[in-house]
């Protein structure tokens, strides 16, 4: 184990230390058997802590060896390109004039609350006054218009942001393939032209990037930090 994976290991067990307390609390006020209550602390938070630190270490891979999958080397011999920032791992580039990013994260939720996700994130020139400030009331407008709800069954969920449109799709144990993805960045676009955002150009994206800190980026927490992993 490296220092690094060291540190996160003894951070998770610190995290999982104070969610199994409760619980052994309960189990010495119910039996009044200290050392066994003690005891089942001790292994219940080493378990709890190694399959939290097991399946984060076993996201982050995927994270970053998804984009050798079929699917994104597809996507990438038809223009998208890798982009890496920080720990981040994910490809970017233009489908029918819009701009996207795709990654899988799985720390998210999708709308059936599977915490596992591909995530296309579109970027859009929101909706603007006269004067060139933002609409934020006719964008909230639309994003109400185009939300999944808990009670829709549908596989996705959206997150609206000023400027672009994440879709969290879920996925299981096999990565999807290309059709896949193309028919959710359809639906993506159909949205967008329905309700009259157009695209944006990627140097305008990274020019507001340098303004206003974390707008306009993928949202995982890899993307900010560095050497998490």
């Amino acid at each position: 184990m490296t220092q690094s994976n060291y540190i996160k290991f003894l951070n998770e067990l610190k995290t999982c230390s104070l969610i199994t307390l409760p619980i052994a609390l309960i189990f010495y006020f119910s039996f009044k058997q200290i050392f066994t209550c003690i005891a089942i602390y001790v292994v219940l938070t080493l378990i709890v802590a190694l399959w939290s630190f097991l399946a984060d270490n076993t996201g982050y891979k995927r994270h970053c060896n998804i984009v050798d999958s079929e699917a994104f080397r597809k996507l990438i011999q038809n223009g998208f390109s890798i982009e890496r920032e920080n720990d981040y791992v994910g490809i970017n580039g233009i489908y029918k004039n819009y701009l996207f990013d795709i990654y899988y994260d799985w720390l998210t939720v999708s709308n059936n609350k599977n915490n596992r996700a591909i995530v296309l994130n579109v970027y859009f020139d929101p909706p603007k006054f006269v004067n060139g400030e933002t609409n934020h009331k006719l964008l909230e407008e639309i994003s109400k218009r185009n939300i999944t709800t808990t009670w829709s069954f549908k596989p996705y969920n959206f997150r609206w942001r000023e400027g672009n449109l994440m879709m969290n799709n879920t996925v299981g144990i096999k990565n999807p393939n290309y059709e896949f993805i193309v028919k959710r960045m359809d639906l993506l676009i159909d949205i967008l032209k329905k309700e009259k955002l157009q695209s944006v150009e990627k140097s305008i994206v990274l020019e507001k990037r340098e303004v206003i800190k974390h707008a306009l980026v993928p949202e995982i927490l890899v993307y900010f930090n560095k050497n998490s992993h």
